[in-house]
């Protein structure tokens, strides 16, 4: 009896395991602040600009990090790439100054990172003229879970939207 008993707690604990869909840890960071010395000083010709400051100018900061199991597959990230267009379609002013971005997303890894650097004119610019532009831009994080079911999740970038003063 108290082997067909300790057999029922193993397949109760094996079927439990094999059920666990564990859903992707998914970190989103969008925050603009303002640009440091070095940022500056790196912004080059201004000649068509009234009076630049550095004031004028702000940091976009984008990262993404996802992280799973094994029990995750076929993930696919589409990440949202138009940020110079979306930038500079605010109010038909140049405004995407300059900006790096890189990223690690290799199918044989539990990981995905995403970065993205701008530096951009934002002199006459509210934060909500800023969410606004950016009000349609989002990105979708697509994968097939261990029951083989296909998960989905959108993000939108004027939500994960931060303002810093620093």
């Amino acid at each position: 009896m108290k082997k067909l008993s300790l057999l029922f707690t193993g397949l109760f604990f094996l079927l439990l395991t094999a059920c666990n869909n564990e859903e992707p840890l998914i970190e989103i960071e969008v925050k603009i602040s303002s640009i440091s010395d070095d940022e500056y000083s790196n912004v080059g010709a201004t000649k068509d600009l009234i009076e630049p400051k550095q004031e004028d100018f702000k940091v976009l900061e984008f990262t993404f990090n996802m992280k799973h199991t094994d029990a995750v597959t076929n993930r696919k990230v589409e990440m949202f790439e138009d940020w110079k267009k979306t930038l500079d379609s605010i109010d038909g002013i140049d405004r995407y100054w300059y900006g790096s971005a890189s990223s690690q997303d290799n199918a044989s890894e539990n990981f995905a990172e995403y970065q993205q650097e701008i530096v951009f004119y934002a002199k006459g610019l509210s934060e909500e003229d800023i969410k606004n532009a950016f009000s349609d831009a989002k990105l979708t994080v697509s994968w097939t879970d261990n029951n083989f079911e296909q998960d989905e999740k959108q993000y939108k970038i004027a939500d994960l939207l931060e303002f810093s003063n620093e």
